[in-house]
């Protein structure tokens, strides 16, 4: 019998439960072009072809037949590969494993290529989880030249699209390598720059790549196969952009470049109706405006991000309305209540925040119930409790915000007795060990406090030992260095938090210094240098807090004059920063000085004498000591007694809990046989800022 000559370069074999996953590979291989320099390569296949097209996939007509129908029997004739998608269904299937067995029996066994989407191959020899093999019998063994399922152990090539296996990229690649004959190697990009240039360069590149080829499948007067062909080639780089790309740009932290592949994701979609969109260009969509949402978040532009977050929010809420068993579109509408929920909690209203972080919790709540051994739905679930219990500690209700943090931490050690020591989930445990550090310090658990900052900071500098540039890591550092040096300070150990601090701002400073435009990071420079002055003035540097409070302040402004709207900057970073100010004026005698800068931070702030925060409500304490100390030191008692009842009466309506700074305080204000008792491990050296108690003189 003569030889055929192959007219389809692969016949893509797959359970119809797996149709999903069989139109993306459809579309993903038709439209993959080898790269010019390889083409026409000599290769054990022969010459390296420009493209794979075309691939049989569409099956769909079989009905009831008990046979392979004549007209696929002669599309797997003439195909030169046979690409199987393995998963429990596909190794149920009676027709994908016919198909193979036609396929091996007419092209031997060395022609079939796998891609694994769920399962485990092999688990039919596993006792108790013979469910969960995704390799049909035909795939498993050999098959002879009479189309006879032999004994013999087969091993083809595979790639893995499963939770922790290739991704879709390499996976992709792996299979475009089997299918050329070429090493992958050929086929990723590989070049000795430095990662951050590289991944601006690969982002620029396929941005660029991604319009005009987009502009091109829109074109009316293409054919409508190279119009195909370019869609598919637009709607993969998409996919890498949105996903591996983003993924790899995070830590490196270029906003400037994640912008770009939002907006230009933005700018394709934008030529399109939505109405003509198929669910999965819409949930590309609206991860695209999540992406654009949260660099509009990250430069301060709170308006603009919650603009695109609410876009991104009625797109999936519409897809989950149609679709509302299917998990994806659960997950892609938990995004969009996460982030407007957050742009709530930044702004401080408690109330919307509460409401769609907690639908937050809800949908993720969803996901595990549906796939209990999914681990990226048990992430969600664990992001969501730990959202809520920030929310919780923000409003000042620390043992509320300490169950939300323990169940979230009991979420991490599952995920890290799954999957061991995955630097993101070593990340994640570390961050919520941060989380109980606050919530124990807002209970007065210093000691404790001051373990979990120890252990987490362990962990960060274990994470950067194997990835030094990383940036997600290095703030995280920061913040611990710096929340670290605070629980120092209210421990009497001014020396130590004045170290910590300063490793903090520097940490912090040299993220600023590689994205100046970076508003989150302004915001923890501006606090870690509030710290960092606090400590100074502690330990009575007056000069060494005074060019650092410098500093403070005019980021603070440049932060606040950027959204005013923004409750937390004002709080946390302005209000320190300005009270600071003034008590360094006090100290160095320059009390006419002084008295006009207290007096304007009372008329500035007054809208935040009932914040939340305690640094806000500690700021407003030692403000009223202060008015109290620059006026004896004026010579005006009557305001200085006025000062230190207004002190005391503010302190009487908080509930300053196990605070610290309240308690030391509590202890200037009060007469001495009615002190409270000491907090565990010293004190905060309050004296150093207000000089002695009123009960001294």
């Amino acid at each position: 019998m003569p030889v055929r000559s192959p007219t389809y370069h692969a016949f893509i074999s797959y359970s119809h439960a797996d149709r999903v996953t069989a139109r993306w590979l459809h579309r993903a291989l038709e439209g993959y072009r080898l790269p010019r320099r390889l083409v026409g390569r000599s290769t054990a296949l022969g010459p390296v072809p420009a493209t794979l097209s075309p691939i049989f996939k569409d099956r769909e007509e079989l009905g009831a037949a008990a046979d392979l129908s004549a007209e696929l029997r002669v599309a797997l004739d003439a195909s030169r590969f046979l690409v199987v998608i393995a998963s429990p269904d596909a190794a149920r299937s009676r027709w994908v494993n016919e198909e193979i067995r036609a396929f091996k029996q007419g092209h031997g066994d060395d022609r079939v290529l796998v891609l694994i989407v769920a399962g485990e191959p092999g688990a039919s020899r596993m006792p108790g989880r013979e469910a969960e093999e995704c390799f049909p019998e035909a795939l498993r063994f050999r098959v002879d030249a009479e189309g006879l399922i032999t004994g013999e152990p087969a091993e083809p090539v595979a790639a893995d699209l499963r939770r922790h296996g290739d991704g879709k990229r390499l996976a992709l690649l792996k299979l475009v390598a089997g299918l050329t004959g070429l090493r992958l190697d050929d086929l990723v990009q590989r070049d000795s720059q430095r990662r951050q240039k590289r991944l601006a360069w690969l982002a620029t590149a396929a941005t660029v790549g991604m319009l005009a080829m987009g502009g091109l499948a829109l074109m009316a007067g293409h054919a409508r196969d190279e119009a195909q062909h370019q869609r598919a080639q637009a709607e993969g780089l998409i996919e890498f952009m949105l996903t591996d790309l983003r993924r790899k740009l995070e830590p490196v932290g270029r906003l400037d470049v994640m912008d770009s592949v939002g907006q230009r994701a933005m700018a394709y979609y934008g030529q399109q109706q939505p109405a003509r969109l198929d669910a999965d260009a819409l949930g590309r969509r609206s991860r695209a405006l999540l992406l654009v949402g949260e660099v509009r978040n990250l430069r301060g532009d709170l308006d603009g991000a919650l603009a695109t977050y609410r876009q991104a929010a009625d797109t999936t809420a519409e897809q989950l309305r149609r679709d509302p068993g299917n998990p994806q579109r659960i997950f892609d509408h938990a995004q969009g209540e996460f982030w407007v929920g957050y742009v709530a909690w930044q702004r401080g209203d408690a109330a919307p925040a509460r409401r769609h972080l907690g639908r937050y919790r809800d949908l993720a709540t969803r996901l595990t119930a549906i796939d209990p051994a999914n681990d990226d739905w048990l992430i969600e679930r664990v992001y969501a409790e730990t959202n809520l219990g920030a929310l919780e500690l923000s409003q000042d209700r620390p043992v509320e915000a300490l169950a939300h943090f323990d169940r979230a931490l009991d979420g991490w050690l599952q995920l890290r007795e799954r999957s061991g020591e995955a630097p993101e989930q070593v990340y994640q445990f570390a961050q919520t060990l941060a989380w109980q550090a606050d919530a124990k310090r807002r209970m007065g658990e210093s000691a404790a406090a001051l373990g979990l900052r120890r252990e987490e900071g362990i962990l960060y500098r274990q994470l950067l030992v194997d990835d030094p540039k990383n940036t997600k890591v290095r703030e995280a550092l920061s913040v611990s260095l710096v929340r670290a040096a605070q629980l120092e300070l209210e421990r009497g150990n001014d020396a130590t938090g004045a170290a910590l601090a300063g490793e903090g701002v520097a940490t912090i400073e040299s993220l600023r210094a590689q994205d100046p435009a970076n508003r989150l990071w302004l915001e923890m420079a501006v606090k870690a240098a509030n710290v960092h002055a606090e400590s100074l003035m502690l330990s009575r540097d007056w000069d060494g807090a005074a060019e650092v409070n410098a500093r403070a302040l005019a980021d603070a402004n440049a932060l606040v004059e950027g959204d005013r709207s923004v409750t937390a900057w004002r709080t946390d970073g302005l209000l320190p920063a300005r009270w600071m100010q003034a008590a360094i004026l006090v100290a160095r005698g320059e009390h006419e000085a002084a008295a006009p800068h207290l007096q304007r931070f009372v008329g500035d702030f007054s809208q935040d004498a009932g914040a939340k925060s305690p640094d806000a409500r500690f700021g407003w304490l030692v403000a009223k000591l202060l008015v109290a100390r620059n006026a004896r030191a004026l010579d005006d008692e009557a305001a200085a007694a006025q000062a230190t009842a207004e002190a005391r009466a503010y302190l009487a309506s908080l509930d300053g809990g196990q605070d610290a700074r309240f308690r030391a305080v509590a202890d200037w204000l009060a007469p001495p046989r009615t002190r409270s008792p000491r907090p565990e491990g010293g004190d905060y050296r309050l004296t150093a800022l207000v000089s002695e108690t009123p009960h001294r003189r």
